[in-house]
């Protein structure tokens, strides 16, 4: 029992991340001039010809991304203030014309540590220190550029040294969570053998090279005066198309895992960087924003991203700032109409009449730092009533129901929307919901935006697919898209279906890296015969330097221990799990799984006290209760066994197999009627669950509920006509009839 619970669960933990178009893609060979070999010179070079635009750039928010501490860069107030904050206190204190920060280090002691550098500018500013290895760290207390004072970034949390968000943990390494997009030609050198990083950058923030790529043969060829020849080609020159700029913006205005250890300008955001796709706690259910996401994804699930707007249309790609201020910049595009009391049913001057208001709802991340969804949706009250997400007309009139909301909308003669039912929220919000057929929908609609639909693809094969709906996802190997090829591979890896090597071998040679680095795992895995190949030496190679590259993650050792796992190389994937938790202490998907690979191996113990462990960091948790459960119960104690799973039945989530197996154990123990009780709990939440059915039609046959029995089988037969094990329970349940009648 224990084994197919724990693998079903252990494998869904990894990356973070108009479906008709190709993705914008670069093929090197095929472009002329572009800067593939080219240094870089820094912003300096570019002031002669480029002035308007570098005085432009220069104090924008890129400009300052990130500066050396000094009198000019430093806001924050260091004149020997104290900031008391959840665990600790902090002295802001200087020494000459050195800024120090006196706060409690790795070791639990307090330190004085020297200020290297800024992080950023308004609404807040971070500061940066050193530790050893070549680690730098950014603080958490912060200082508040508008309200010119100290905060706390974590301000409910008290937050232990061995938490990967503690100020001194991996979530605030400059290394390994900020530098690629807060200076040019980052490179993070990290090494994993001694655990040392010599992170290198040319500009120390987000300089004109960082986006148009580098540019010294561009600098060399007016400098040389070669007026015969065609000019050395830069990236982001304004003929791009609206998707390939807004990938290029991508590269660091997106939640996304890094695929490489070097970014490189001619190839494409998908050879570089996998996306985090709409799924909770980064997304509500359905694809507003909730974590921190930095805009791309929100913006390519958008009518205007399907449209061909951009970036650009909106915000000066210099300075950053928006071109227009209020309704004027969408009326720069949007008929007048949009701008009336008759559209938004609000008095003109009031916060319900701009635009921004009702279609880019926001939140506050970082303490202070508001920030806005880029989906542009329309308000919907009505998804609200049914599934309980947030919308934008509640937002404001938080004294007011959904159903207010739904009514209002209804009385204006603006509900459109929620009755045409085409908006891919409706389904992805039904797949959430438990509706199976909703998310293939979605999957198979080519009008629906890829991140939806790569969305969907994840969450229908984390639900139970009989065999003939596993081979019909085939097609999805060769989608349009790239991201749901991408998923299509990783699905199929989960699945362990050696059906389609063939297929997959192909996708090796795929146009985008990030789907070569997942087809060379599946390869790795199951295609055995193939890993003699050229083609797949070379994508392995790429699979094999992403998993270097993240190897500083807690979640990139997952990466690695999953693999090694696969491969059957267990004492690689214990080491890697156990590497993952000691790089975040409360990385419970980790331990999850490094116990149940210590069960596995003989080792139930040590996997007991792991799961008690997680007991201890997250008390309601239901799932760890669960596995104590299963595992005391192959142990063959009964009585924890019974213990454990009836304590993962009083717990969130809901845990289905919770219910289950406790149902199973206590009719093991002859305790049917207590056994019913929990199927009928269960069933509240999952009322055509077929195995709460099974157990309940056995609960009632023991308890000679003959009627009520037979009535469940029926139903179970009628729904699966090809389990012969249902027909077999009904055979059984009349013979018993049978016998009773006799007596």
């Amino acid at each position: 029992m224990l084994s197919k619970i724990g693998l079903t669960f252990s494998f869904l933990l990894l990356l973070l991340l108009s479906a008709c178009k190709k993705d914008a893609y670069i093929n090197v060979k095929e472009s002329d001039h572009v800067a593939v070999n080219a240094e870089f010179v820094g912003d300096q070079a570019c002031i002669s010809c480029h002035q308007k635009e570098y005085d432009s750039w220069k104090g924008s928010h890129h400009d300052q991304a990130m500066k050396v501490a000094d009198s000019v860069s430093v806001l924050g107030n260091f004149n020997n203030i104290a900031f008391e904050y959840n665990g600790g206190k902090a002295n802001f204190f200087k020494k000459g014309s050195d800024y120090y920060v006196q706060i409690t280090g790795p070791d639990n002691l307090i330190h004085d540590y020297k200020v290297k550098y800024t992080f950023g500018v308004t609404p807040l500013q971070q500061y940066i220190v050193a530790l050893d290895n070549g680690e730098f760290q950014c603080l958490t207390i912060a200082w508040d550029s508008v309200k010119n004072k100290w905060f706390n970034l974590y301000p409910d949390l008290t937050i232990a040294t061995d938490e990967w968000i503690h100020w001194t943990g991996g979530g605030m390494r400059w290394n390994t969570a900020c530098a690629d997009c807060h200076s040019t030609d980052l490179h993070k050198n990290y090494n994993p053998n001694t655990d040392v990083y010599k992170t290198s950058f040319k500009q120390i923030n987000v300089s004109c090279e960082a986006c148009h790529g580098p540019a010294a043969d561009h600098v060399n060829f007016y400098k040389q005066g070669l007026a015969k020849e065609s000019p050395q080609k830069l990236f982001m020159n304004g003929d791009e198309s609206s998707v390939e700029l807004v990938d290029r913006c991508a590269r660091c205005h997106s939640r996304r895992t890094q695929l490489t250890k070097d970014y490189k300008h001619h190839e494409g955001f998908k050879d570089h960087y996998l996306e985090a796709l709409l799924t909770p706690p980064l997304y509500e259910g359905d694809g507003q924003i909730n974590d921190e996401v930095y805009v791309y994804g929100s913006f390519k699930q958008s009518k205007m991203y399907h449209n061909g707007i951009s970036c650009k249309d909106c915000h000066d790609v210099h300075s950053l700032k928006l071109k227009k201020q209020g309704n004027a910049l969408c009326l720069s595009c949007h008929e007048p109409k949009y701008n009336s009391e008759a559209h938004h049913n609000h008095a003109n001057g009031t916060p319900g009449s701009e635009c921004i208001n009702c279609h880019m709802t926001g939140k506050v991340y970082m303490g202070n730092d508001f920030r806005r969804d880029h989906s542009f949706r329309i308000p919907r009250p009505d998804q609200s009533v049914a599934y309980g997400t947030p919308n934008a007309c509640n937002s404001c009139h938080n004294d007011k129901s959904a159903e207010w909301a739904v009514k209002a909308l209804h009385s204006w003669g603006t509900d459109k929307a929620m009755s045409d039912k085409a908006h891919f929220s409706d389904y992805l919000l039904a797949g959430y919901s438990g509706n199976k057929e909703a998310f293939y929908y979605l999957l198979n609609n080519p009008a629906f935006p890829e991140i939806a639909r790569a969305t969907a693809l994840r969450n229908y094969t984390n639900m139970s697919l009989s065999e003939a709906e596993v081979k019909q996802l085939k097609k999805f190997l060769s989608d349009s898209s790239a991201l749901v090829r991408n998923e299509a591979v990783v699905s199929y890896t989960k699945f362990g279906d050696t059906s389609v090597v063939n297929t997959i071998e192909k996708l090796l040679n795929d146009t985008v890296r990030v789907v070569r680095i997942s087809s060379a795992k599946f390869i790795g895995v199951y295609g055995h015969e193939r890993v003699n190949s050229k083609k797949f030496e070379s994508a392995h190679k790429e699979f094999l330097d992403f998993l270097e590259m993240n190897s500083d993650f807690s979640t990139g050792q997952e990466q690695i221990a999953e693999y090694k796992y696969l491969k059957n190389e267990v004492e690689d994937a214990i080491e890697a799990y156990e590497r993952a938790i000691q790089l975040d202490n409360y990385n419970n998907n980790a331990r999850v799984n490094l116990a149940f690979l210590y069960y596995q191996n003989g080792a139930a113990k040590k996997a007991a006290r792991l799961y008690a462990k997680i007991i201890e960091q997250e008390p309601e948790n239901s799932y760890p209760y669960y596995m104590l459960g299963l595992l005391f119960n192959e142990l063959g104690k009964n009585d924890a066994a019974l213990k454990y799973l009836a304590q993962a039945c009083e717990r969130e989530p809901f845990n289905l197999r919770a219910f289950y197996n406790y149902a199973l154990k206590l009719q093991q123990q002859g305790n049917y009627t207590h056994s019913m009780q929990v199927i009928d709990e269960a069933l509240q939440h999952a009322p055509e669950n077929a195995d709460l059915l099974y157990v309940k039609a056995i609960g009632a046959l023991e308890l000679k509920q003959i009627g009520l029995a037979r009535a469940i089988a029926q139903k179970l037969v009628a729904s699966f006509p090809n389990q012969p094990g249902y027909a077999n329970l009904l055979q059984e349940i009349e013979k018993r009839a049978e016998k009773i009648m006799l007596k």
